[in-house]
């Protein structure tokens, strides 16, 4: 069995690798042959440093130069992205009735789109690459989130005291917007393996329903909505904490 020490090395240059767009089927190939070796060496009683023969950081960007970039995997994946992300930010407006289009959201949806693209993909590649602590991934990658929901609602909220919608949608293309988001949300559950797709926005839009079928005050939405917020950190630090364990 490998140390918790070489597991987390092996998570982390996986991920590294993953996020530069690299052959998951050449990167699982090599993880699992470093893991071999790594066990052997670990009974020798030698650490990560001795046997990579340089620091973390510096193996990494050497293996990532010697890879292919899986350019077809990219031009796949790249269309699921923003799928999801255009979905996470239609969802609300579209449950509250809201939905309406101005000229700066149809032009900034895209380049702020490729901009959170590009703050995830630094964020995953630097906890990768410096072997972050699930203290300080968990911490930065709230602050990532942050910014990019900021990024969002000032696009959201400031272009619409700028700037009239040339569209307003109706009730019925509000619910079919609501019904192509959801099945965005199970599709990228499938495509990842993962529930987080469907229960994160689950979590997220419990206001926009209260807004839209219950007579709850603004006050009390607001507190449901905190309260969702700090239910949906709380899930995400006891799943990491449950994983530390499971390390140790």
């Amino acid at each position: 069995m490998l140390s918790a020490k070489s597991e987390t090395f092996i998570e982390n240059l996986r991920l590294y690798l993953m996020t530069s767009g690299k052959k998951e089927k050449e990167v699982n190939e090599l993880t699992e042959e470093l893991k071999l070796h790594l066990i052997e060496s670990e009974k020798q009683g030698k650490n990560i440093e001795e046997i990579i023969d340089c620091s973390p950081e510096h193996y990494m960007n050497s293996l990532k130069n010697e890879m292919d970039t899986d350019y077809k995997s990219l031009a796949k994946n790249l269309p699921i992205f923003f799928a999801g992300v255009m979905a996470y930010f239609l969802m609300g407006p579209a449950l509250r009735d809201e939905f309406a289009l101005n000229t700066v959201q149809v032009i900034g949806f895209p380049i702020i789109t490729i901009i959170v693209l590009t703050i995830y993909v630094f964020f995953l590649q630097q906890a990768g690459k410096k072997q972050f602590s699930t203290k300080n991934f968990f911490l930065i990658g709230v602050i990532a989130s942050a910014s990019v929901t900021g990024l969002f609602i000032l696009l959201l909220l400031g272009s619409g005291l700028f700037v009239e919608p040339f569209y307003i949608g109706s009730t019925t293309v509000n619910w079919i917007i609501v019904s192509a988001c959801s099945s965005i949300f199970i599709l990228l559950a499938v495509w990842s393996k993962s529930w987080l797709s469907i229960w994160i926005p689950a979590i997220l839009f419990i206001p926009d329903l209260l807004f839209r079928f219950s007579n709850l005050t603004d006050e009390t939405i607001l507190v449901v909505s905190m309260a969702s917020f700090i239910l949906l950190f709380i899930i995400m630090i006891l799943g990491l904490l449950f994983k530390e364990r499971a390390k140790s």
